[in-house]
């Protein structure tokens, strides 16, 4: 058993010596080091963080950073807003000679793009420095990143509106967990849906519209993040009655099943809420929270789009038609809307 461990951490202390090394040598190439960052960041947020119904985010991503050498770590962030921070002390598998390098600065913001991305449900920017404080080493600051969209005169592209201040906020808050947790377990990874459900919404987009080479859209589709994915939904629906959004969710929701069984070994009916599974029952209950996805009624098409996306998901899950009963509001101090589905030969 001790032998194992020692092996364990001689192998980690390679790993970041080589990291470090490597990074040193791209440090001044820019392109270079945002390939590097996205490759580690990727592997981090991929393979080595994992959801957990019995410990919550910051315990996990805590106990991935000892395992990397790190005893001292603070970590605060505010998954609502956006943000976090993280100070770490010295880390004992870090050479001396290289520990306050450019390289393993850069090394630290891969490594923090995949924590952050783990922690705020959505890609970040990190960036990483030597802390002035003597109790700590290291200072790191991640925030999701956000959409970027130019400003255009009125006069020149009347017909293509750049997403207000408020819009922002209503894109920004949208995560995978809210829109997935009312029908799927924690079984699916956040990133194998995400990627997924990008897929889809994306192809579908680009399936339905032709952008003018000036539209913010353009931009949106190269930087898959929930912000403009949410943007891009609201793009997708905005000039579409309600019937039509319903149809062109269904499909959406019906594709996304048909991808992500090529991704999943078991059945995906074992993946669904347990309240869900029975394929033969009568009605199903679904809640949400309220007012969340229609943004307090400020983006009433993104709610119509998710739910019925739900719907087409048990449609092809369980071979049969469902479609909604009832929907029932939330009141003013209700916590959650509910939506009732029966078979389609029930209603």
């Amino acid at each position: 058993m001790a032998l194992d461990i020692i092996k364990e951490q001689r192998m980690i202390r390679t790993l970041f010596y080589s990291l470090i090394q490597s990074a040193d040598l791209i440090v001044d190439n820019n392109s270079k080091c945002e390939i590097f960052v996205s490759n580690v960041a990727k592997f981090i947020k991929d393979t080595s963080l994992r959801e957990d119904d019995t410990r919550d985010e910051k315990e996990i991503v805590s106990e991935l950073l000892v395992t990397l050498g790190w005893k001292s770590t603070v970590i605060n962030f505010n998954q609502d807003e956006g943000h976090g921070k993280a100070t770490l002390g010295q880390n004992r598998f870090f050479v001396k000679e290289i520990a306050d390098s450019k390289g393993s600065l850069l090394v630290l913001q891969a490594l923090f793009e995949g924590i952050g991305h783990f922690l705020l449900k959505n890609p970040v920017k990190a960036k990483a420095k030597l802390s002035l404080k003597s109790s700590s080493h290291y200072e790191v600051q991640f925030s999701r990143k956000k959409i970027v969209v130019e400003q255009k005169e009125e006069k020149e592209k009347p017909s293509l509106v750049p997403v207000e201040v408020a819009d922002k906020s209503i894109h920004g808050a949208l995560t995978i967990d809210k829109i997935f947790n009312p029908i799927f377990t924690k079984d699916i990874p956040d990133f194998m849906l995400f990627e997924t459900f990008w897929k889809v919404v994306t192809e579908s987009y680009v399936a339905n519209f032709s952008a003018d080479a000036n539209d913010p859209v353009n931009k949106a589709l190269k930087n898959p993040t929930m912000t403009n994915l949410s943007f891009i939904i609201m793009k997708l629906t905005e000039n579409e009655k309600e019937k039509e959004i319903v149809n062109m969710s269904e499909i959406v929701g019906e594709f996304l099943v048909k991808i992500l069984s090529t991704k999943i070994t078991d059945s995906l009916i074992n993946k669904l809420q347990s309240t869900l599974r029975d394929k033969h029952a009568s009605s199903y209950l679904i809640y949400y929270d309220c007012r969340f996805f229609c943004a307090e009624k400020k983006f009433v098409n993104r709610c119509t789009f998710i739910r019925s996306m739900w719907v087409g998901i048990l449609n092809e899950i369980f071979g049969r038609q469902v479609m909604i009963k009832e929907l029932y509001h939330a009141g003013k101090r209700d916590r959650y809307c509910m939506l009732e589905l029966v078979p389609e030969e029930s209603s």
